[in-house]
């Protein structure tokens, strides 16, 4: 009898020691989640890789053309990846883009009482944007950011010999923007509105290209 009661005794005194143990563990794995969740949320990784993509509203408005009489806004599209170097309150973010813009040429009514039909006046490009952004609200899960830079661009203007024969149009392939606009990030996601124009007119009849353009992004690392 002695010997099982000290058996018993030990049992018992094991499980004590056990359960104890195993509180101390849960609350050692409580502390550290706690840390872990609290160091992913507020901490910013240096650099940001994701992909994007977004609408906009294009005008591409002429000049001196007889068969023209003017352009109206049409919408377009963009898909691209892009980087963000974060240097704190600072940031750099280049982006690839391959972007798709329409704009409406509306034709003229002839001395005949005829109208040339309207038509679109499309642009397909390889978009580099370099932008400086700067984080006006920097909280943990939500920021909010204005940006600015130059763009360049490399396409194509297409539909150019729906023109009047006579007015031969040549547009510039190569063509530099400037973007300014203001962003938000949720978490890991990103809605960027801005605008942007060209610095010079793509030929003597084809005046600088504009556009407002909307972009919803998503952050992969």
């Amino acid at each position: 009898l002695p010997r099982v009661l000290y058996y018993q005794n030990l049992k018992e005194g094991y499980k004590i020691n056990f359960n104890s143990k195993s509180k101390k563990m849960k609350k050692l794995f409580l502390v550290l989640f706690v840390c872990l969740y609290g160091f992913t949320t507020k901490a910013e990784m240096p650099i940001n890789i994701g992909i994007h993509g977004g609408v906009s509203n294009n005008r591409i408005k002429f000049q001196d053309l007889r068969s023209v009489r003017g352009s109206e806004s049409n919408i377009g599209y963009m898909v691209g990846a892009f980087m963000r170097i974060n240097f704190g309150k600072l940031y750099l973010e280049p982006a690839l883009n391959y972007s798709h813009k329409t704009s409406t040429a509306e034709g003229i009514v002839t001395n005949a009482g005829s109208k040339r039909e309207n038509f679109d006046l499309k642009m397909n490009t390889f978009d580099i944007p370099v932008m400086v952004g700067f984080k006006l609200l920097d909280l943990s899960v939500v920021k909010l950011r204005a940006f600015a830079g130059p763009q360049i661009s490399m396409g194509k203007l297409k539909n150019l010999d729906k023109l009047s024969s006579s007015e031969l149009v040549e547009a510039d392939k190569v063509n530099w923007r400037g973007k300014v606009g203001v962003g938000v990030d949720v978490w890991k996601l990103t809605f960027d509105v801005d605008y942007e124009k060209g610095f010079k007119k793509l030929s003597h009849e084809l005046k600088a290209p504009r556009s407002f353009n909307f972009t919803l992004g998503l952050k992969i690392i």
